[in-house]
């Protein structure tokens, strides 16, 4: 095992890069969550530079978690070898840098890093997702690509998901107007889901922005998707529920929205529909909004309609059927 490499991950300007390195690699290491290794983080960086290559210091990091050296040395060179596969394009945001956007680094289950690839300027835009389920009616298909199409004709960013359904329709709508879109994985950079979506992502990296909470370390679980959602929505100025059934991911997307004080939208043929319980529950909460039709979301949300972009690409019909 080599023990003697301390060069950085990245150039030497990479400090996020590096610290989310050591960090990971505690992580990693000792099997024990964020809630308990940033706390014992932030305690090392009191008499440590985290951003110097933990092989460095091997023993104040092992002793912090409880393990002998050689051991999270072998950790930190597996995490390592996983940063690696980033793009050299690929940015690390710390949470309280000026690219971290405010708005998410004050809720509640926070992370400490984004990972990001693409058109960072997107952070800093209106954000408003639309969301829902993985098998949407065609009512639900039509329903997403005309908020998707409302929101980028005011000049809103669509973010979303990355999932099947609703999520690839509101992308793909956005994308084949012209319009930028953002999608927040519950999966890392180095890393597609669904499968189905690999070259969605990719475009959207090249067109929008991808956003992840996940280093390239984390092995993905079911429950990372939720924390997904969690994010999706501290980012958003509103969050617009398209279709779902009772407990679904966009309903406790839409929840998570509503304990972060952020505006909820759902359409009001939902709300007359008896078989769900989920949009009366939601319509209960004063910062619900109920929506006749797409098409007045954004002045519902205080914005008035932008021009008409005159390049606008048409929609490819054959690739939203697939949604």
């Amino acid at each position: 095992m080599e023990t003697q490499r301390t060069e950085p991950l990245f150039s030497p300007t990479s400090r996020n890069f590096q610290e989310a390195l050591n960090y990971e690699a505690l992580i990693y290491t000792s099997g024990k969550g964020e809630a308990t290794i940033e706390p014992l983080f932030d305690k090392l960086g009191q008499c440590l530079d985290l951003s110097v290559p933990l092989p460095s210091h091997p023993h104040t990091y092992a002793d912090a978690i409880g393990v002998p050296p050689s051991i999270l040395l072998e950790g930190y060179y597996h995490a390592h070898a996983r940063f690696q596969r980033l793009s050299t394009t690929d940015v690390v945001i710390k949470r309280g840098d000026p690219l971290f956007p405010q708005a998410a680094a004050v809720v509640a289950h926070a992370p400490r890093f984004l990972y990001v690839r693409g058109d960072l300027s997107l952070l800093s835009r209106r954000l408003v997702c639309v969301v829902g389920t993985r098998n949407p009616s065609d009512e639900g298909k039509q329903f997403a690509r005309e908020s998707s199409l409302a929101l980028g004709a005011a000049g809103l960013v669509v973010i979303s998901g990355l999932a099947l359904g609703i999520d690839g329709v509101a992308h793909l709508t956005a994308l084949a107007q012209g319009f930028p879109t953002v999608a927040v994985i519950g999966t890392s950079l180095i890393e597609s889901y669904p499968p189905e979506h690999a070259s969605l992502q990719s475009r959207i990296c090249a067109e929008g922005l991808v956003v992840t909470r996940f280093s390239p370390v984390a092995k993905t679980q079911k429950w990372f998707f939720l924390l997904r959602n969690q994010l999706m929505s501290s980012l958003s100025i509103a969050s617009v529920l398209v279709e779902d059934r009772d407990g679904g991911g966009a309903v406790k997307q839409a929840q998570y929205a509503l304990a972060q004080q952020r505006t909820v939208l759902l359409f009001k043929h939902t709300l007359e529909n008896r078989s769900i319980l989920w949009p009366r529950r939601l319509a209960a909460d004063p910062l619900t909004v109920v929506v006749g039709k797409p098409a007045e979301i954004p002045k519902l949300l205080g914005i008035h309609p932008q021009p008409p972009k005159p390049n606008a690409v048409k929609e490819d019909k054959n690739q939203l059927s697939l949604f």
